[in-house]
């Protein structure tokens, strides 16, 4: 029943049993644990799927000192997409720290085929979500993408939110750990002083965060869902960038958005350049095989 290297489970078990009763609802009286099959695909977070008599759940669970707060992040970012009722994203349960582990519980959302148009439905969807808006860009909390903190403080307008919350910080970062020179950092100064011509305000929408192509999939109803959000009020463009840097996202994808959301004129143009933080994000995390892109943006909007 239990995998011989979850040796953690036998000193949290009766907590775990705890959530799921919960979850479940007054019509199970107890809630049997039946089986736990040990997931794979993350880069982060040991991930496992609960089979109990109540149905199955998603488990994560993370040792890293920032783990619980990264959980309660993600809880967070899950239950405010949830409450939009736009896009499906797994029913955040509960989070909880116990022996020096923290745990992430979540509804278990079983894979589906795709039903027709599902491109264009998975537009519309995100362009719903991005209809829920706040008058300042931020976030109530700062939160994680990935295991880098992510600031979100509330600001006015978007060109100095994307500079001083996204970029700067991440460049300075990045300069610290000798992975730009000092070559790079006037050429990041440059860019930051174009931003206000480069990048128009919009409305500040709620954002998935971290839309590339492993953080959806295609749900039991044949539609789309999305998870691992790392969600703030930004600009919608940000959630557009990030699926077109990866593969993943079909064309259709692409042109039925940009029809329903009504991009500004030159969205097309501005891609990469609000690539530039998720690819920042992934030089610092993932090394040097990073920086000719990111160079190569910062040379290109200097």
């Amino acid at each position: 029943m239990i995998p011989d290297n979850v040796t953690w489970f036998s000193d949290i078990s009766h907590l775990l049993a705890e959530k799921l009763h919960k979850s479940a609802g007054s019509q199970q009286s107890t809630v049997r644990l039946l089986h736990i099959d040990r997931l794979t695909g993350g880069d982060i977070h040991e991930a496992y799927r609960l089979h109990t008599s109540a149905g199955n759940y998603f488990l994560k669970t993370n040792t890293h000192p920032e783990a619980y707060r990264m959980f309660a992040c993600e809880y967070h970012a899950l239950e405010r997409i949830h409450q939009t009722r736009t896009i499906r994203v797994p029913k955040p349960i509960a989070y909880y720290q116990a022996k020096g582990r923290a745990f992430l519980l979540m509804e278990f959302m079983e894979k589906g085929k795709p039903v027709p148009r599902f491109w264009d439905l998975f537009a519309e969807q995100l362009a719903l979500l991005h209809e829920v808006s706040y008058p300042l860009y931020g976030f109530e909390e700062d939160n994680f993408i990935g295991l880098l903190p992510q600031p979100n403080p509330r600001m006015k307008h978007w060109p100095e939110f994307f500079a001083e919350a996204r970029i700067s910080p991440l460049v300075r970062q990045a300069f610290d750990q000798q992975l730009m020179d000092v070559s790079d950092l006037r050429l990041a100064e440059s860019v930051l002083k174009k931003l206000p011509e480069l990048l128009p305000d919009d409305r500040a929408s709620l954002l998935h965060g971290d839309l590339w192509g492993g953080n959806f999939m295609v749900g039991d109803n044949g539609l789309p869902a999305v998870y691992d959000p790392a969600s703030y009020f930004g600009h919608r463009e940000m959630d557009i960038a990030m699926a077109d840097l990866f593969s993943g996202f079909d064309r259709l994808f692409f042109e039925a958005y940009a029809t329903l959301a009504r991009l500004e004129q030159g969205w097309r143009r501005r891609l990469r350049l609000h690539q530039l933080y998720y690819l920042l994000v992934h030089l610092l995390l993932f090394g040097r095989s990073y920086y000719h892109q990111v160079k190569d943006i910062l040379q290109t909007y200097a």
